[in-house]
């Protein structure tokens, strides 16, 4: 997306910095501002036919001496059997492609483009002369049928309508919308505009694509934006700073990720039985790059929003409360019984339980908190589960578990090594410790394990894998640690440097002498950004280790290991999520067997 600087009044002196643009650039497809041949503010230039032609040959002389090769969209003011068209010119490789005529144009306030232009929704023009070429004019679908790529556009206002230009095009299968604009600015339209191209971007389950001409423009009465915006599928890609004059943004779409959602979604689908007009269809080549490099480094944290930040963690907590309060509607007076570890996840729900209690007057004396320190478990770990248990002022419980572990180890007549049986023996005997406990108290089990966790299996079958609700189950290892963070930081300020003990340990399940997860299953950073674009955008195994490289600068051996690792756990582990306890929904994907994810225990992807 660019926004060149023009000249208002001499379209030849705008040949220069277009081609320029063109020339350096390295993008598949650029897109020029509204009108951006002559200009959006030449006014009643646009009666004179001099002026019509200077634009003709500026426009020709962009086609003749740019050495890009990929497709470009000018804007160019021009007239076909004597009436005046604000068009969007479709160009590759010396080709003109297409013209696409505006269809609302804007007649109110500082606008009056109706002085000058024909609406293209008023038109029976199908085909025109341009330079010598016959070129398809109107609404037009561009498609590579190879690549199975296709985009539309919409010309400025059409993106404002009540029904667009857009809506069409998306639904006749254009995966995303290029949008000319010359938009004047003003407090609080940078926001409206921002909105409406995330808007665009998500009733098309599709990428827009939005550029405006700049304050070269005519500053007569109205200064002009150079605002540039790129959506997909309602999240922002990138956006240009409005008071920024920089000529480019330049960004990267997921059209993968566009064509998972439009086949997962019955909308989509169900919508495509209100498309009645025929689109006709251009034919375009999109060139593949073998060394091609993403333009924009992506989120390291696709999870987290990178915007409202604060909002989001305290909805995230708040979703937490409310199903954790649903529970009690059935069952008033029971007790929790929930797991301290010292870790991560027991840390957060055990917050939760205490906001829950607090939160319905209850006694916090009711949440039954129990630490079950084994022969592993860590001086360090045992400390920081009773302190936050007993400044918290819930019912505290010390069990050791060593004996019953040894006994049961014996019965079984096991050697006695540190292997699976020996780790998943303590799990278990927690769990059991924890289910009759709550037979005893009168309460149920509270859950702590993460969607990390669960997506990887690591968690023991029938041990922290079992419990009647997990209010952790909708969040991401990286986003409790967040809202870990988020309580040390606000509610829980009295338990802050117990927290902050927590977040800084390294992560494990303390189930064998100096185990860390992380040596076994990588960091959860990188599997949280590969279980992101797993189940959002339907990224394959391989397509996720190219993005764990060009993202955490791995080698391409690292990167494989992270992206085979996962896929073969996440597939391997599914008998694990099948039984998997109820727990609420919290980010855009869940791992629920009952809700989201449908997969058969048996499947094998190797």
């Amino acid at each position: 997306m660019t926004t060149p600087k023009i000249t208002i009044g001499n379209p030849k002196l705008n040949v220069k910095p277009i081609v320029e643009l063109l020339n350096a650039s390295i993008s598949s497809v650029v897109l020029f501002p509204e009108l951006s041949v002559a200009g959006y503010s030449s006014g009643d230039l646009f009666f004179q036919q001099t002026y019509i032609n200077q634009s003709l040959e500026a426009l020709k002389e962009i086609i003749e001496t740019t050495t890009f090769k990929g497709i470009y969209v000018l804007g160019a003011p021009l007239k076909f059997n004597d009436v005046l068209y604000n068009t969007a010119v479709v160009i590759q490789d010396k080709k003109i492609l297409g013209v696409i005529p505006k269809c609302f144009l804007p007649n109110s306030k500082e606008f009056y483009e109706k002085r000058w232009f024909q609406s293209g929704l008023q038109t029976n023009l199908e085909e025109v002369n341009l330079l010598g070429q016959k070129v398809p004019f109107g609404t037009l679908l561009f498609k590579d049928e190879a690549n199975d790529i296709s985009f539309g556009v919409e010309v400025c206002q059409d993106m404002w309508a009540m029904h667009t230009p857009g809506d069409v095009l998306s639904l006749a299968g254009a995966h995303f919308i290029l949008n000319l604009s010359a938009s004047t600015e003003a407090v609080g339209k940078p926001e409206v505009r921002k909105n409406t191209v995330l808007e665009s971007s998500r009733r098309h389950f599709g990428g827009y694509f939005y550029t405006s001409s700049g304050a070269t423009e005519s500053s007569t009465d109205l200064i002009y934006s150079s605002h540039k915006i790129a959506a997909s599928l309602g999240d922002l890609i990138a956006e240009s700073d409005v008071l920024d004059d920089k000529e480019s943004l330049v960004v990267d779409l997921d059209i993968e990720a566009i064509r998972y959602q439009r086949r997962i979604d019955s909308t989509f689908r169900d919508e495509q039985l209100f498309q009645t007009k025929q689109l006709r269809t251009i034919a375009v080549k999109f060139y593949e790059n073998k060394d091609y490099q993403l333009s924009n480094k992506l989120n390291t944290l696709p999870f987290l929003p990178e915007e409202n930040k604060l909002y989001a963690l305290r909805l995230a907590n708040e979703l937490q409360i409310k199903g954790l309060m649903n529970k009690f509607q059935m069952m008033p007076n029971a007790k929790i019984v929930v797991g301290i570890s010292g870790g991560l996840d027991s840390a957060l729900a055990l917050l939760v339980a205490h906001q829950t209690f607090k939160r319905m007057n209850r006694d916090v004396k009711d949440i039954i908190a129990v630490t079950m320190p084994s022969s592993i478990t860590s001086t360090h770990t045992k400390s920081d589960a009773l302190v936050l248990m007993n400044t918290l002022g819930v019912t505290a419980l010390e069990i050791p578990i060593k004996t019953l572990v040894d006994q049961h180890l014996k019965d079984l007549n096991h050697a006695g090594s540190d292997d699976v049986t020996f780790e998943n023996a303590q799990a278990r005997i927690r769990t059991l410790n924890l289910m009759n406990l709550a037979n005893q108290y009168n309460g149920f089990v509270l859950g702590t394990g993460d969607m990390s966790e669960i997506a990887l299996g690591w968690m023991t079958f029938n041990g922290d894998h079992m419990s009647m609700y997990n209010v952790n189950a909708g969040l991401t290892k990286t986003w409790v640690q967040a809202l870990v963070r988020y309580h040390s930081e606000t509610a829980y300020t009295n338990v802050s440097e117990i927290l902050n003990n927590i977040l800084a340990r390294p992560i494990s399940p303390e189930l064998k002498n100096n185990q860390s997860t992380e040596d076994s299953i990588g960091k959860y950073e990188i599997n949280d950004f590969i279980l992101y674009h797993f189940l959002n955008n339907g990224a394959s195994e391989s397509k996720c280790a190219w993005l764990v490289k060009q993202t955490f600068d791995l080698t391409d051996s690292e990167s494989e290991t992270y992206a085979t690792r996962f896929f073969n756990r996440f597939y391997q582990q599914q008998f694990k999520r099948q039984p998997m306890p109820e727990g609420p929904k919290i980010l855009k994907v869940s791992l629920s067997p009952r809700g989201e994810l449908r997969l058969p225990s048996e499947i094998k992807r190797r």
